[in-house]
């Protein structure tokens, strides 16, 4: 097999085209960059129980969020561990208000952390991306923990690569101005596979909801099939009819379209009674307001992460991005630090070291790769010789 790219959160980082005029936060500056954007303003993004959070439990005045710069990882972390406490020992957990606050706020930060993505890849192609796509053979793969879909716009525009099938998992369904069957592809040695071990902002599931001591989505399909947005021309459904205008492809407003399936079903004997009150400072959505309310399918940047809440989905992804790091010839890492608490992705590549015959080649592209050149030879076993380090950063003159 031929290359392995990994893409870190520095590779995306090197994106400046964004309409927006800024580029893409790290875990520390997040709420920084969300105040920098116009969605800050808008009604329609709610940061309201996450604010109740901050208050609350915080104890920060909510006049001073302005200055709130909590690295979005811990505080994620933080109302993750309390809202799963809370599952496990409550048989009701709607029945406590801080429960409710528990739950609304982990939900807000996952739609707040992808819109404030949708938001800043909302720009040009990427040139860096595109340069790396025109470098890439059929047999190549890249596998990424980035959320943002940069390198999928650019595969998209310069290769046979589609959403259809280059993400190895094939979607149930791709929005592109409707929602419709993906196309058949007869052969997936026509373009490099596209490997996002956490999701994507593109990609789409149902709303969760308590139940059995979990998060459980409404969506009557089984967990791991899921939905890929694409493109649209006239506004789609949405929650509440809130559609917002002026996206590139591969992003959408804070509000992704309403999926065309049913939901589960309630128990024997009860009533499912959904209702919305209006809002006199709000302004009301004009789109359609059909289907089943669907939100982003990422794993958020949280420590406990939960792939199993999707099926064999992400089981499945990093079994093929391990197969392809065992059969590698030469491994490219990019803008990625191996940082010591996402102890999966070393796992991953132990892993796959131990079951190689071989030794591949690999080179580390990064600013500051002193770390990472360690981890590789005295925790991965590579030896200097096949070892190539280039201090910089990754742009559109990047060579492979």
């Amino acid at each position: 097999m031929g290359k392995v790219i990994l893409l870190g959160a520095g590779a995306s980082k090197s994106y400046s085209e964004s309409k927006s005029g800024v580029k893409m936060p790290i875990a520390i500056d997040f709420f920084e960059t969300f105040r920098s954007l116009d969605i800050s303003a808008n009604s329609w993004v709610l940061i309201g129980n996450l604010l109740n959070y901050i208050s609350k439990f915080r104890k920060i005045n909510l006049e001073d969020f302005s200055n709130f710069n909590e690295d979005i990882e811990q505080l994620h972390s933080e109302i993750q561990s309390k809202l799963y406490k809370k599952l496990k020992s409550s048989k009701d957990l709607l029945s406590n208000p801080d429960n409710i606050i528990y739950l609304k706020a982990y939900n807000e930060l996952t739609f707040l952390f992808v819109s404030v993505i949708n938001e800043v890849q909302n720009g040009p192609i990427s040139e860096a991306h595109l340069n790396l796509a025109k470098q890439l053979s059929n047999e190549d793969s890249i596998i990424t923990f980035n959320w943002d879909t940069l390198m999928d716009r650019a595969l998209n525009e310069v290769t046979e690569w589609s959403a259809d099938s280059g993400y190895f998992r094939v979607p149930n369904m791709v929005y592109r101005d409707e929602w419709s069957d993906p196309i058949e592809n007869e052969s997936l040695n026509k373009f490099p596979m596209l490997l996002k071990l956490h999701g994507s902002s593109n990609w789409l599931t149902s709303y969760t909801v308590p139940k059995n001591g979990k998060l459980e989505l409404t969506q009557e399909i089984s967990a791991e099939q899921f939905f890929v947005y694409e493109n649209n021309i006239k506004p789609f459904s949405c929650h509440a009819g809130r559609y917002m205008e002026d996206y590139e492809d591969f992003s959408y407003g804070y509000y992704p379209p309403n999926l065309p399936v049913k939901g589960k079903s309630t128990p024997e004997g009860m009533l499912f009674v959904s209702s919305r009150l209006k809002s006199p400072f709000m302004e009301e959505g004009k789109a359609n307001s059909q289907g089943l309310v669907s939100m982003p399918l990422i794993i958020p940047p949280v420590k406990n992460k939960e792939y199993d809440q999707f099926g064999d989905l992400f089981s499945s992804l990093w079994g093929e991005a391990k197969k392809r790091l065992i059969e590698a010839e030469e491994i490219y890492i990019i803008g990625y630090s191996f940082p010591e608490t996402d102890y999966r992705s070393s796992e991953l590549f132990k892993s796959a070291f131990i079951n190689r015959t071989d030794m591949p080649n690999i080179t580390i592209i990064n600013p500051s790769p002193e770390f990472i050149e360690e981890r590789f030879l005295f925790e991965f076993g590579i030896t200097k010789d096949k070892l190539t380090v280039i201090k910089g950063y990754f742009n559109d003159k990047t060579v492979l």
